[in-house]
């Protein structure tokens, strides 16, 4: 065996890593208050059921869609269900008033108007 090779394996005995030193390091988890999930979970919905047009843009129509069933996944299975079969009525509703095109949202419109005159 050459030096090098030696002097290599001995010092990962001598001084081991930080994982021995410390013990593994904790595990990280992320579980949100159920309160605040219902806050914003109420607050989409809301937004979506006082309203007579689509209330987003396309691209928002798109990450609601895929954003609010993921956020519902906090929620007991029960409510989870009501509020996913809520959205996705409301969802419905305010697509058939914009013709069924998620493209043609008048919110869409009037933020084109806004940014384009500032």
């Amino acid at each position: 065996m050459s030096r090098s090779n030696m002097s290599r394996s001995t010092q990962a005995d001598l001084f081991g890593t930080q994982a021995d030193l410390f013990g593994p390091p904790p595990r990280q988890t992320y579980e949100p208050s159920l309160e605040k999930v219902r806050a914003e979970v109420d607050k989409v919905l809301e937004k979506a059921r006082i309203a007579k047009d689509m209330p987003w843009t396309a691209k928002e129509v798109a990450f609601w869609k895929t954003v609010f069933p993921q956020m519902t996944n906090w929620l007991p299975e029960g409510e989870r269900e009501q509020a996913r079969a809520a959205f996705w009525e409301e969802i419905g509703r305010l697509e058939a008033a914009a013709g069924g095109d998620a493209s043609c949202v008048p919110a869409a419109s009037q933020r084109k108007k806004k940014s384009a005159s500032v």
